[in-house]
């Protein structure tokens, strides 16, 4: 199944088949999919392919927009017009001016910072319908000119200051935002649906979201074994998350960080090393009568054994399906680390499997 590429850390979308393949192989059969920590919607999305009903849900709101645009925007109602008219100041509107105020040469160039600006305001005068397929136009082209796709840091000087290296690509980087639009409206028109699927989109955290379906997904933040940085997916999207509050991004910015993080919509759940068994605990015996499918890693803090301890705490059976080596290009320390899904059964699907 060809997929769209959402530049998202920790996506899924190379595993897809194997995800698929493994729940087959335990013949789970489902109607309905909780997505708990949707990200970008690439599992939704490939799920809704197959034809299952989707609740998603992510506590990134802009996430929520991408999967918006994926999932709930017909196709050909965002055209390449549409997305061109946003980049033009229009006469008699004000704009504010607060990214090429607040970020100057911390992510993007000055021009670049003013685009965003005019981007993001014009974006609140379209129809409804077409706003989340011009937020995705606006994030996708936004992370591709970021190295590593990121805002964590402030290096903007490895576009700037760019020799030759193992990472990143100087020539996309440098494309102007109007190419990106063009191309990204194209390619989310080639992967929106004609028939929208059934899907629900809700926007929390997974211990605030209370909807049930036949299987719920876990996808949550993964710990590496040993102690680390502590990045969390909030640090890494802030800026993205920021634009869509932008009338508030001054009142948030966190000016004792160099990379001036934005603090809206952040939560600390599934980010603190700590505090990841008891949270995990909650969420399973939240949904102890649907099929549980977490995917998790074989370098993860805490282990597999340790899961499986909290699991069996209200489920009688588990699988672990090895998916295959699965490591970041970027990083050199991860080569021979596994993805993993883990099958979490009831108790009566267990027993008539068994049967």
């Amino acid at each position: 199944m060809k997929l769209p590429i959402t530049r998202y850390y920790g996506s899924k979308r190379r595993l897809l088949d194997k995800i698929w393949d493994a729940l087959m192989a335990y013949q789970i059969n489902f109607d309905s999919m909780l997505d708990l920590f949707g990200g970008t919607g690439i599992v939704s999305y490939y799920m809704a392919q197959k034809g299952k009903s989707i609740i998603y849900n992510d506590i990134l709101s802009f996430n929520c927009e991408i999967a918006k645009a994926l999932l709930c925007s017909p196709r050909g109602n965002f055209t390449e017009a549409d997305a061109l008219s946003l980049l033009q100041r229009v006469s008699g509107r004000e704009y504010q001016n607060i990214i090429a105020n607040n970020f100057h040469n911390v992510y993007y160039t000055p021009d670049e910072d003013e685009t965003i600006d005019i981007v993001v305001q014009n974006i609140q005068y379209l129809e409804e319908e077409k706003k989340a397929s011009a937020f995705y136009v606006l994030f996708q082209s936004c992370m591709i000119k970021r190295p590593f796709n990121l805002f964590h840091r402030k290096n903007l000087n490895l576009r700037t200051n760019f020799v030759k290296a193992n990472f990143g690509n100087k020539v996309t980087w440098e494309q102007s935002f109007k190419d990106l639009f063009i191309k990204f409206t194209k390619e989310l028109n080639e992967f929106q649906f004609e028939l929208l699927p059934k899907v629900e989109i809700t926007n929390t955290s997974a211990l605030n979201c209370y909807r049930h379906a036949d299987l719920v997904y876990i996808d949550t933040p993964y710990f590496p074994k040993k102690d680390s940085s502590g990045i969390t997916y909030h640090n890494r999207y802030h800026f993205l998350e920021g634009l869509m509050n932008y009338g508030e991004i001054p009142n948030f910015i966190d000016r004792g960080k160099v990379n001036l993080e934005i603090n809206i919509g952040k939560n600390l759940e599934f980010e603190k090393r700590n505090n990841y068994i008891y949270e995990l605990d909650k969420l399973i015996h939240r949904h102890r009568d649907s099929i549980i499918a977490l995917s998790y890693t074989t370098e993860g803090y805490p282990s597999i054994q340790e899961l499986e301890e909290v699991i069996h705490r209200y489920k009688q059976t588990t699988h672990i399906c090895f998916l295959g080596k699965h490591g970041f290009a970027l990083n050199k320390n991860n080569a021979e680390r596994q993805e993993v899904l883990i099958i979490v059964f009831t108790t009566d699907y267990y027993s008539i499997f068994y049967r």
